[in-house]
């Protein structure tokens, strides 16, 4: 197999770019059909690139023998559903977290990834920008001694469309289950309590939903070492994406909100162009991830970031809303 031929589901925002890396960034990939329940989408989407079969039905990718691998970024809710159909295909496939909104459905397909021996990899895209994977080989390599703690910041610029917002998961689910990935990353353990804490600071329509636009997460790890996540919805300067982690002898820090690096000086004061969103911030890493993707089942290797690896995470997203709603720490057992 000279290049590994791949099918999109889903166009939305991210659907959309990783369908347009497969169809010329990537190498040693064809993008060969992508579907989406919605006709402007796939009409948008053939604009660009007519040459690229078009389903309105995500099983007809997962029937076509021209395509050996799958790409999932439909709706969140539709993950489980869609990911357990494509195992049983056969076929290798790419998804973005989480793997499903529901805990049982998390643990089945985690289960029968194990069965069928299907290759799956998350699409947890921060372990692939360069800037978090050279963090992560500087305190591996032990220069620095041993990891003490980190802290995770993940501010995004505003609320979410509500309707989106509805489907998510919730906050915590959406967007600090970045941050959750890291610390298992970085600090190389498994937590075992969470303790959450939050509120509506800002959009009253989150609320409304029983979402929240901030949350403070702090989680303890089987090792002793913690972590200290921060979520929020309310960083109306741009997107707001850092990490620290202390080493007992060093320590590193990741990202800047700077867009470009340099500062404007005036007789009205400073100015620092910001980041304004996610696909913007992680442009590399989300055309890294798939290549990393396309080369790993071209080659006949276990995924880098794995089923488990979701299944984790989302264990411990689930332990943080809880906390929310108790107002305690929670235990993983």
């Amino acid at each position: 197999m000279s290049k590994l031929r791949c099918g999109v589901i889903g166009l939305g925002r991210l659907g959309y770019r990783h369908a347009a890396n497969l169809a010329g960034v990537v190498s040693n990939a064809e993008l060969v059909a992508v579907s989406d329940v919605s006709k402007e989408s796939l009409n948008r989407f053939k604009e660009a690139y007519p040459e690229v079969k078009q389903y309105d039905d995500y099983k007809d990718i997962l029937k076509s023998d021209e395509v050996d691998a799958v790409i999932i970024a439909s709706s969140t809710s539709t993950h489980g559903q869609i990911l357990k159909e494509t195992i049983l295909s056969g076929k290798p496939s790419f998804i973005e977290k989480p793997l499903s909104l529901d805990w049982q459905e998390a643990v089945e397909i985690n289960e029968l990834v194990e069965k069928e021996k299907v290759f799956v990899q998350l699409g947890f895209m921060r372990r692939f920008d360069p800037s978090y994977s050279e963090a992560k080989e500087y305190i591996d390599s032990g220069t620095i001694g041993n990891v003490v703690s980190m802290l995770g910041i993940s501010r995004d610029p505003s609320c979410p469309p509500i309707e989106f917002a509805k489907k998510s998961g919730g906050i915590v689910m959406d967007l600090s289950v970045h941050d959750i990935d890291l610390a298992r990353w970085f600090i190389n353990s498994e937590v075992k309590e969470v303790y959450a804490n939050g509120a509506v600071v800002r959009y009253p329509e989150l609320g409304e939903i029983g979402d929240l636009d901030h949350v403070n997460l702090i989680l303890t790890f089987e090792n002793g070492k913690m972590a200290y996540l921060e979520g929020s919805r309310n960083s109306r300067y741009g997107y707001d994406v850092r990490t620290e982690v202390v080493c007992s002898e060093g320590g590193v820090k990741i990202g800047t909100i700077e867009k470009f690096g340099i500062e404007k000086l005036s007789s009205n004061g400073t100015t620092i162009g910001s980041i304004e969103g996610f696909l913007e911030r992680f442009e590399v890493a989300y055309l890294k991830e798939l290549e990393q993707f396309v080369n790993d089942v071209l080659a006949n290797k276990a995924p880098s970031v794995g089923v488990y690896d979701g299944l984790k995470a989302m264990e411990i997203a689930l332990a943080a809303n809880e906390s929310l709603k108790i107002n305690k720490p929670v235990s993983i057992r």
